[in-house]
């Protein structure tokens, strides 16, 4: 009784140690750290190493750690279909001595992120592997505005603001003027997480507007510091009112011209009333010389032209009387 218990324990020793080396010569070789990025497909990388030995896969499966439901399944030479259907395995090609058992994510979001398991079952044994797949998110491009939009003046206070949208990790945004000064201090900054765990960033800046320093950038960083996008942005000062210095100009060309017609039309009306004057001064010069006689009587006192009336008279008294009688 002694030897039989003795050969079983030898042949379950054996079966075991079987087993045991079998297993050790089944081994997963995967990347234990895999990167993917928001949007597109990500890769984890896992291969079957049977030790130059071909085997044949009869099931494999990739999981979450703690749950049972396989994310993606091969059984029995068929792949199940997943619940989502952007899993799948890279190939399927399942026997050989160096089987690609990796597991596909396409269109990855965030929250695809975390640690995944993966179960190999084979012909010879089994093996087991766990990895793990962080993701990233770059930032949309920047917009930027400003309260108020426009019609700002000098010295006014004007709040601007930057927004980025769906990164992760998340980032940081700087404030740079044309001139390179960095402001990224005097500004506040929130950020705000998605429902698919990315994250908005908004920052907001104020400022009292000068027409010297009109124009400002924003900067969107990622966690390590490089830059993901920029946006420009120029401060909307008040328009200067040019129609009252154009009216005033206008005011004073009239008045001018006013003043040039009014000199014209009274050196013209000067100039006609001396030649008026001269020539009644010419035709007055000439009427003397014309009648000297008449000239000569009017030039007569009224005692001179009784004295020569009465002279003419004594001349005729002493005129001679005729012969004949």
């Amino acid at each position: 009784m002694a030897s039989v218990i003795w050969i079983l324990s030898v042949v379950l020793y054996a079966e075991f140690m079987c087993a045991v080396s079998a297993d050790k010569l089944l081994s997963l070789d995967c990347q234990d750290e895999n990167h993917g990025v928001h949007g597109k497909d990500s890769l984890l990388k896992c291969f079957l190493n049977s030790g130059g030995e071909s085997v044949k896969v009869t099931a494999a499966a990739w999981r979450r750690p703690g749950e049972k439901r396989p994310l993606i399944m091969f059984f029995n030479d068929k792949v199940r279909e997943p619940e989502d259907p952007r899993f799948s395995f890279k190939q399927l090609q399942m026997s050989g001595s160096n089987i690609d058992v990796s597991f596909l994510v396409r269109d990855t979001v965030r929250t695809d992120e975390g640690k995944y398991e993966c179960e190999v079952v084979t012909d010879s044994g089994e093996a087991k592997a766990v990895v793990s797949l962080s993701v990233t998110a770059t930032y949309s491009k920047p917009d930027m505005s400003s309260i108020p939009e426009k019609d700002l003046q000098e010295g006014m206070e004007v709040t601007l603001f930057c927004n980025a949208s769906g990164g992760y990790p998340v980032g940081m945004i700087h404030w740079y003027d044309q001139y390179g000064t960095n402001w990224t201090r005097s500004a506040e900054m929130t950020v705000v997480e998605t429902t698919d765990k990315r994250t908005n960033l908004s920052s907001k800046f104020t400022l009292k507007a000068s027409s010297i320093t009109p124009q400002y950038r924003c900067l969107v960083l990622n966690n390590n510091g490089v830059e993901e996008g920029k946006a420009e942005f120029d401060l909307k000062f008040q328009e200067k009112d040019t129609t009252a210095p154009e009216k005033a100009t206008g005011d004073k060309g009239s008045t001018a011209i006013t003043v040039i017609v009014f000199v014209i039309v009274g050196s013209l009306l000067c100039g006609l009333l001396i030649l008026a004057l001269r020539r009644r001064r010419a035709q007055q010069a000439r009427r003397p010389s014309t009648h000297p006689i008449l000239g000569a009587m009017y030039a007569m006192s009224p005692d001179t032209m009784e004295e020569g009336s009465a002279g003419l008279n004594n001349t005729t008294e002493s005129v001679p009387e005729p012969l004949n009688k």
